[in-house]
């Protein structure tokens, strides 16, 4: 669990080994080096893993975590300037805006440089749903047995209900995606059953900043298909008016949702499991256009479920890309990483380990 390593997110984590001080001082020709990680805070449970072990049995190297979101991790392992880090932690794919990629699929050049890095799958992800264990919200969706892909959009759209059942890009049923809905404009729990454990409470909602690759991958997924953000001519976001509150700190999402039991919101597996105490996660439908009632067949997301896409559509690869002027000084840490130690490491902290045939190609990217 992310726990056990003592990290907390929102600080530049400086990990050092626990021999290095006898180092310092004591051998002439050690040379401390130091390598830079930042971006996503999907990633950051195991860039940070890796980085407290990997420096623990090497004296000479200090290796940084810190946070910022996707867009952060991108801009800074293009950057030529000081905030420039040797790999950039992403949960989503590069953008066309960010770079360009070449003919082998992995190698990206930066728009905003002349720099190139190689895109690394780390982990396998299933971006989980969640609300306060044994809330108001927590009953309604046992109740239900979860949620389907159009309920949760109905959940967290700006959308009106008109343009989620008329519009050409709508096309939900909305005789079974809220087949109690009151009619009173009001998005509420009662809406989506007529069970008693669904109360006449407004349905809250938390989640990622639009810095996160998390926010982008979960608003593409549940949303309109190509019509997220500032997609044009149509756009879908989420509903900022009824009040959407959301942060790049995964554990101010966790202290809001514990903090309002009518909340619902989503992150990473990890974050769940590690917050599973006071955390419920729901089963996800894979249905776009009917509720769980009707859809059935909702899955909850666990270590399984995600490796073989059963949870679908909100599995997703992780990654980190590397500086490609950068290996001489990274090779070594990345290749732990994709050593059976380095996996476990993964699996520890509470996402699926990579395939052995994946891994192998990742081990192949680095040369």
């Amino acid at each position: 669990m992310i726990k056990k390593y003592g990290i907390t997110l929102m600080m530049t984590l400086t990990i050092l080994s626990a021999g290095l001080a006898g180092c310092i001082g004591g051998d002439d020709d050690s040379e401390e080096k130091t390598i830079n990680i930042a971006g996503s805070s999907t990633v950051y449970p195991v860039a940070s893993a890796w980085a407290q072990a990997y420096s623990a049995s090497n004296a000479d190297y200090t290796v940084t975590v810190a946070g910022g979101g996707s867009g952060a991790g991108a801009s800074k392992v293009c950057s030529t300037d000081a905030d420039s880090v040797h790999i950039g932690d992403m949960s989503r794919d590069w953008k066309s805006s960010e770079a360009t990629v070449g003919e082998d699929g992995y190698t990206f050049s930066c728009l905003s440089s002349d720099i190139t890095v190689t895109q690394l799958i780390v982990a396998i992800d299933g971006l989980s749903v969640v609300v306060k264990k044994g809330g108001a919200a927590d009953q309604c969706i046992s109740a239900m047995g979860g949620l389907s892909m159009a309920q949760l959009r109905w959940v967290f759209t700006d959308w009106s209900e008109e343009d989620l059942a008329n519009h050409e890009k709508g096309g939900l049923d909305m005789n079974s995606t809220t087949p109690s809905n009151d009619g009173d404009g009001v998005r509420e729990w009662s809406d989506l059953d007529d069970s008693s454990a669904c109360l006449d409470n407004e349905i809250k909602l938390w989640g990622a900043d639009s810095d996160s690759g998390t926010y982008e991958y979960f608003g593409e997924q549940v949303f309109c298909k190509n019509c997220f953000a500032d997609a044009e001519p149509i756009a879908e976001g989420f509903d900022t008016v009824r009040g959407y509150q959301n942060s790049a700190d995964d554990n101010q999402i966790v202290n809001g949702i514990n903090s309002d039991e009518n909340a619902i919101g989503y992150f990473g597996y990890a974050y769940y499991e590690e917050n599973s105490n006071t955390l419920s996660v729901a089963a996800i439908a894979n249905n776009d256009t009917h509720g769980v009632q009707d859809a059935g067949n909702a899955v909850t997301p666990e270590t399984s479920t995600v490796a073989d896409g059963s949870y679908a559509p909100l599995s997703r690869f992780i990654y980190m890309n590397v500086n490609n002027n950068d290996w001489d000084l990274v090779r070594d840490f990345i290749t732990y990483g994709y050593s059976d130690e380095g996996m476990d490491h993964v699996s520890d902290v509470g996402y699926v380990a990579l395939p052995a045939a994946m891994n192998a190609e990742m081990v192949a990217r680095i040369g």
